[in-house]
């Protein structure tokens, strides 16, 4: 494998390593709100952006003002729905009613800030009717105008589709510093105001966001053995939550944050377990001379994904949450890792090795429709899907050093998130 492929080390390999010395589920049909959406291929709704404006203008406005059209624009396109027209100029009247065209909405306003606060007053509006639909004040303090402009943004998504946004998500994943060590950080979706989280200097992998996105479990070596770790973003407090002897890895929560999934080794081999997260239990799922690893719920909350070498390489299997009615996924590819079940239940994105390296594909839960989305002669890997399921986020070495990466589902507009540093391992919240 090569050395960049630090997903595929870290779940799979590294298990190896260590046992050796220790739906499409109506996915476009919403509530009709304004607009209707019910094809499962469908053209982006046209809106119309106009630049806000400041109640008092200075070189601090015209930044701001250039802030606030760049992250509504990309908020607006990573929904998936809409196709952002930038237009200049004051709309056709002084109550703020956008010229008649393509568009079927407008949005324009007026912003002001201090050195305490911003305040975004956004003017939302019905091109067919003229009428407003949302003209609430977002206020923040200073220095989070990307905060009231992601909730704008949701709150536009929300209001047009029926669809909750996904612009206030946030991504976990894994930053490795120049000391060597990996730390858990977080940054918004769109990869701007990233932090570190952990500071343990040692090796923490494989991130997983509770549903309620307070919470994040990892794996950890700070106690010379992989044990299993939350960290409270409310508190800012970590616990030991698993430390049973050998593997204690890959969690995944349960959609209504009860349980977790994940890979113990304790008995000597890596298997899957359910852990009650309070009260503690386990529950064994898997009974194989085989690695069993990297599981990941259904959204139904009925389904495990996960990954296993029973059939003499590693493939994607899907089994029923108390083990039972175990069946096989993908049967392309010799070396098939990482699953993750889209948010819609419809799709699963998984690794397959390639002959240029390591690519994402997507399959569906009847292991038909497979899809290839990447293709690069560098690893692509770590996929983990948006809460709206239309995007996917990844890890990519293509431009030299391992970097955070999004795409929609089909594959399109790939783009770098991170600069700074090595990072992998993403996980992308819930809303």
């Amino acid at each position: 494998m090569a050395a960049t492929s630090r997903n595929l080390a870290c779940k799979f390999i590294i298990i190896l390593g260590i046992l050796i010395f220790v739906s499409v589920e109506n996915a476009f049909a919403q509530t009709d709100i304004y607009l209707k959406v019910h094809s499962q291929i469908f053209q982006r709704m046209e809106i119309d952006l106009y630049p806000f404006t400041a109640e008092t203008q200075s070189m601090d406005s015209e930044v701001l003002a250039g802030t606030i059209t760049e992250v509504l624009k990309n908020d607006l396109w990573m929904s998936g729905y809409f196709k952002v027209n930038l237009k200049y100029g004051a709309p056709e009247n002084g109550n703020g009613v956008a010229e008649k065209g393509g568009a079927l909405t407008s949005v324009n306003g007026t912003f002001s800030f201090d050195a305490n606060s911003v305040r975004l007053q956004p003017n939302v509006i019905d091109n067919t009717s003229g009428r407003f639909i949302i003209r609430t004040a977002y206020d923040e303090v200073a220095g989070n105008e990307r905060t009231a402009i992601h909730r704008l943004a949701d709150d536009i998504v929300y209001t047009l589709t029926g669809e909750p946004g996904i612009a206030n998500s946030k991504i976990a994943y894994i930053h490795e510093g120049e000391d060597g060590t990996k730390e858990v950080a977080v940054m918004d979706y769109d990869g701007h105001r990233a932090s570190i989280l952990t500071s343990d200097k040692n090796l923490n992998l494989s991130p997983a966001w509770s549903p309620n996105g307070h919470k994040i479990c990892y794996t950890s070596f700070k106690d010379d053995n992989p044990n299993l770790y939350v960290y409270n973003l409310k508190t800012n407090t970590q616990i030991q939550l698993s430390a049973l002897h050998g593997l204690n890895s890959a969690p995944s929560w349960s959609p209504d944050g009860a349980r977790l999934a994940i890979t113990l080794s304790k008995d000597g081999n890596a298997e899957i377990y359910i852990l009650d997260v309070e009260k503690k239990q386990l529950q064994r799922l898997t009974y194989n001379r085989a690695i069993d690893s990297s599981p990941g719920w259904a959204p139904s909350n009925r389904d495990i994904v996960f990954t296993s070498d029973r059939s003499g390489s590693p493939q994607v299997y899907i089994m029923d949450s108390d083990g039972l009615n175990v069946r096989r996924l993908t049967f392309e590819g010799n070396y098939n890792d990482s699953p993750s079940w889209s948010p819609r239940g419809d799709r699963i994105a998984y690794v397959s090795r390639t002959d240029s390296g390591f690519d994402i594909y997507t399959i569906d839960t009847l292991g038909e429709n497979r899809m290839r989305l990447t293709d690069s002669a560098k690893s692509n890997e770590d996929p983990c899907w948006s809460p709206n399921g239309f995007s996917i986020v990844f890890s990519s070495n293509r431009n030299g050093k391992r970097a955070l990466y999004s795409m929609f589902w089909d594959g399109t507009d790939q783009k770098k998130l991170t600069n700074v540093g090595v990072n992998y391992m993403p996980a992308w919240s819930t809303r």
